[in-house]
C-alpha cells in the first residue's frame, strides 16, 4: 500500500467517536472508538476527541497525517454547504457549526463532511451489500441513530415515522423507527419499564390457532438487580439469551418495527436490495434471529 492510498473515516455518534484507517479498496486498516467525557460536547471538544482518537490508529498502522489522502467524517445533523452542521439532534447547542472547516484547520489534510446515514449507505454501495452496479437500495441500522436512508437511482433519502404521535425521537420528531427499532430504544425501553414497575403484558402468535397470555413484572427482571446507568442494549441481549421475559419481549418488539419498516418500503419502493446493519453485540444475532423468523 502506498500513501496515497490510505483515507480516515470519522464517524461522530450520539455517545461517542469511532475512528478507521481505510484503503483505497475499502479495507479497514485498523479502528478505535473513545466516548465523550460528559461534560465535552462541544464543537471543538468532539473535534479534538477525534483528532486524539485518529492519531492512536494512525500510530497503530505505523503512518502519520501526512500519509492521508483525506479524512471523511460522517455527521448526524442537518448538512448545509460547506460542511456546516445547521443543527444536530444529539448536540442540543450545536447551531451553524462549521464542523469541516474545524477538522480542516487541526489536521490540515483535506476534509469532507456528510451526514452519517448518507455515509453509510454510499459505503454499501461502494463496498458492502449494493456493490457492483445496484442503484435502489434501502438499509436500516440498529445502531443508533437508527438510519433509514434510501438509495433511489443515485438520491438519498432518510427519516420513517412507523407511530403516529408514538414515541420522543432523539430527532425530536415522534414515532420514528429509531424509538422503536434500535439499541438506544432497546436500552430506554428496558430502564422505563424496570422504573415503573408495572407489569407487561405479553401476546404470543404463531401460526396455529391457539395463543396464550402471560405478563411479567419489571421489577422481576433480571435487569432489577442493575442500576439504570448499568442498562444497554447489550444488557438486554444477555439477559433475553438467558431467558429473561422482559427482554425477550423488548427484542421482540424491536423487530415488529423493523420488519414493518422493511416491508413498507419494499412495497413502496420495490428496490434491488434490501439490508439491516445490525449492531455489533455479541448476543446480537439472536435479534437477527427473531426478525427473520417473525418478517
Amino acid at each position: 500500500m502506498t500513501a496515497a492510498m490510505m483515507f480516515a473515516g470519522v464517524d461522530i455518534g450520539g455517545t461517542g467517536v469511532k475512528v478507521g484507517i481505510v484503503t483505497s479498496e475499502g479495507v479497514v486498516a485498523a479502528r478505535e472508538q473513545e466516548n465523550y467525557h460528559p461534560e465535552k460536547h462541544e464543537p471543538q471538544d468532539v473535534v479534538d476527541l477525534a483528532v486524539a482518537v485518529l492519531h492512536k490508529v494512525l500510530t497503530m498502522t505505523h503512518l502519520g497525517l501526512g500519509d492521508l489522502e483525506a479524512v471523511g467524517v460522517g455527521c448526524p445533523g442537518v448538512l448545509e454547504a460547506g460542511g456546516v452542521i445547521r443543527a444536530a439532534a444529539n448536540f442540543p447547542s450545536w447551531m451553524d457549526v462549521p464542523l469541516q472547516q474545524l477538522f480542516t484547520d487541526t489536521l490540515g489534510r483535506p476534509v469532507t463532511v456528510c451526514n452519517d446515514a448518507d455515509a453509510a449507505i454510499l459505503a454499501e454501495q461502494w463496498v458492502g451489500t449494493a456493490k457492483g452496479g445496484i442503484k435502489d437500495f434501502i438499509m436500516l441500522s440498529t445502531i443508533p441513530p437508527n438510519l433509514c436512508p434510501v438509495k433511489i437511482d443515485f438520491d438519498v433519502r432518510t427519516v420513517f415515522i412507523v407511530e403516529r404521535n408514538g414515541r420522543q425521537c432523539g430527532c425530536s420528531q415522534r414515532g420514528c423507527l429509531e424509538a422503536y427499532s434500535s439499541a438506544g430504544a432497546l436500552m430506554s425501553q428496558a430502564q422505563e419499564h424496570l422504573r415503573a414497575g408495572m407489569l407487561l403484558s405479553v401476546v404470543f402468535f404463531d401460526h396455529m390457532p391457539t395463543s396464550f397470555v402471560y405478563s411479567v413484572a419489571g421489577r422481576d427482571s433480571s435487569l432489577s438487580k442493575f442500576s439504570e446507568a448499568d442498562i444497554n442494549a447489550e444488557f438486554v441481549f444477555k439477559h433475553a439469551a438467558e431467558g429473561d421475559a422482559l427482554c425477550k419481549h423488548l427484542i421482540e418488539e424491536a423487530a415488529d418495527y423493523l420488519g414493518f419498516a422493511c416491508v413498507t418500503f419494499c412495497r413502496m419502493l420495490d428496490p434491488q436490495v434490501s439490508g439491516t446493519r445490525w449492531t455489533k453485540l455479541p448476543c446480537c444475532d439472536g435479534l437477527m434471529l427473531v426478525f427473520c423468523v417473525k418478517n
